[in-house]
This record gives C-alpha cells, structure tokens and sequence, in this order.
C-alpha cells in the first residue's frame, strides 16, 4: 500500500501494515512498524509453500486448509531444525 492516503485498520493502528495478494486475494496484514519489506518477502515465500500444498493435494482446497498445512509443515522443519541444533 503506498503511503500516501494509506488508511489503516483499527487492527493495526499501532504497528506496520501491509496490502498483499495471496492466494489470489488482497489481504491487508499488519508488521513490526519499519519491516513492511520483510512481512511482504516472508508472505510472499509463504504463499509459495501453501502454493505447493494446494498442487500436492489430489482435490480442489480452501485458502485457509492451504495456509494451515503449510504453517504445519514450515513448523516441522523449523522443529527439525531446532532438535537437530540441540544435538550438537
């Protein structure tokens, strides 16, 4: 969203906020104040991952399933990565 006439959500009124397109919508967001740039890299890159779940599922999926077995998967690896942290 630009800044110029950029009306913010009573959600956001205190932090960042951001306009995307994700999974075909326009959904407004809001961030850490300053870091508009890396919410909208890190939604992007998460858009890809519920992106390749709805392309590995084998019938038609909602948005909200896509971004839910994507955020389930993307904790995996993080708790992959985490356990494999501890063990060294």
């Amino acid at each position: 969203m630009s800044k110029q006439g950029q009306t913010k959500l009573p959600a956001f009124e205190d932090m960042g906020q951001i306009e995307i397109n994700f999974l075909g919508q326009r959904i407004v967001i809001g961030c850490v104040e300053g870091e508009e740039d890396k919410a909208r890299h890190l939604a992007e890159r998460f858009e890809i991952a519920a992106g390749e779940v709805t392309k590995a599922v084998s019938a038609e999926i909602e948005p909200i399933q896509a971004m839910l077995m994507a955020g389930i998967l993307i904790y995996d690896e993080l708790e992959q990565a985490e356990n494999g942290r501890d063990a060294v």
